[in-house]
């Protein structure tokens, strides 16, 4: 017989909870400490830290380099510059700036413009080369900007120029002439009796109309100690007067100078001076003319030079008068009359004021 055992179904297991949010965010919390804990360690920490020591510089060295090597603007830099010629028969001469100064706006890497900026001090004015074959003698205008972004200072130096101020220079165009002109002294120098040169001339190179005002060469003999010691020197190498500012070069550049220097000027006292009338004929006629206390100036000063002195102090030659000109619009005069001291030696003078002397004019009946 056939048992039949009923079975009971089974009952459905009971889901598994989720975790919640929260629970999630703590386990994932809990496993990062938990490996955190596990990597925290001495060696890791030693090499973080190793990796910063070298990480650090060199990143900012990094953001220092691009921003240097960034091309910026650099407005109103002050540059000299300069003119010449590539024909050798030919001179040029910058007119306009004359102080020949010019103002650029450059552009470049940071570093790039400050080396080029550090450099302008010490560094000779940047020379704009003209090809005067293919320019008139005479003033000529030129583009500032143009003659200077082809200049290779610019290149070199790894910036360009954007603007010039002025935009526009001015030069002249001359042909180089050489001539011969004579050597000669300074003029107005105190002492100097005369002065010969050796050689008499010399050859002069420069613009033909800077030659064309030139009629000598000066020598520079202001300096020299024999200008302060009378009587002949023996010839001086001395140097040409040159001018730095006029492109003129000099052959020879120094010459032999013989001079011969005035005895200074002495002074002495000329004692009892007789004075004379000079008395013009109407006058005469009409007034009776007397000085006042005496017909003698006590003393008169001259001063001259001292050959000339030595003559008038031992008497070689006549004493000094005093000259009393009267005349109608003076012959009223109360005040004292200025006397002119006449007979005197050559270049023997009145040292300061003429004296004076008072008179009387009597009406004749």
């Amino acid at each position: 017989m056939d048992l039949k055992v009923e079975s009971k179904p089974e009952e459905p297991k009971p889901a598994r909870p989720q975790p919640s949010s929260m629970n999630l965010y703590a386990r994932i919390l809990a496993s990062e400490m938990r490996r955190f804990r596990n990597g925290f360690t001495r060696e890791n920490i030693a090499g973080f830290l190793k990796n910063m020591a070298w990480t650090i510089p060199l990143t900012v060295l990094i953001w220092v380099y691009a921003e240097r090597e960034e091309e910026v603007p650099d407005a109103d830099q002050t540059i000299a510059i300069d003119v010449k010629s590539n024909d050798p028969s030919k001179v040029v001469t910058l007119e306009y700036p004359r102080e020949k100064m010019i103002i650029c706006d450059l552009k470049g890497p940071r570093s790039n413009l400050d080396r080029f900026k550090e450099s302008l001090p010490t560094s000779p004015p940047i020379t704009i080369n003209l090809d005067t074959r293919q320019l008139p003698n005479g003033e000529e205008p030129i583009l500032t900007l143009e003659y200077l972004m082809q200049n290779s200072r610019f290149k070199e130096a790894g910036i360009t120029i954007d603007k010039c101020t002025p935009p526009t220079l001015t030069v002249y165009v001359d042909s180089l002439e050489t001539r011969k002109l004579p050597v000669e002294a300074p003029a107005n120098i105190a002492g100097l009796k005369s002065a010969t040169f050796n050689p008499p001339t010399v050859s002069v190179t420069g613009p033909s109309r800077v030659l064309e005002q030139m009629a000598h060469i000066t020598a520079d003999i202001s300096s020299l100690p024999s200008l302060n010691q009378p009587g002949p020197h023996p010839a001086e190498k001395v140097s040409l007067a040159v001018d730095s500012t006029s492109s003129l070069t000099y052959s020879p550049t120094q010459v032999d100078a013989t001079l011969t220097v005035e005895e200074k000027d002495v002074v002495y006292t000329c004692k009892n001076v007789p004075v004379w009338f000079d008395i013009q004929p109407t006058t005469a006629d009409q007034f009776a003319i007397a000085v006042v206390n005496s017909a003698f100036v006590p003393k008169v000063e001259v001063i001259g030079p001292p050959e000339q002195i030595a003559r008038l102090r031992q008497g070689d030659v006549n004493p000094p008068r005093a000259v009393l000109e009267i005349g109608p619009e003076n012959v009223h005069n109360t005040n004292p009359v200025p006397l002119k001291i006449e007979d005197l030696p050559e270049d023997v003078r009145v040292n300061g004021p003429n004296p004076e002397i008072s008179f009387t004019a009597t009406p004749r009946s």
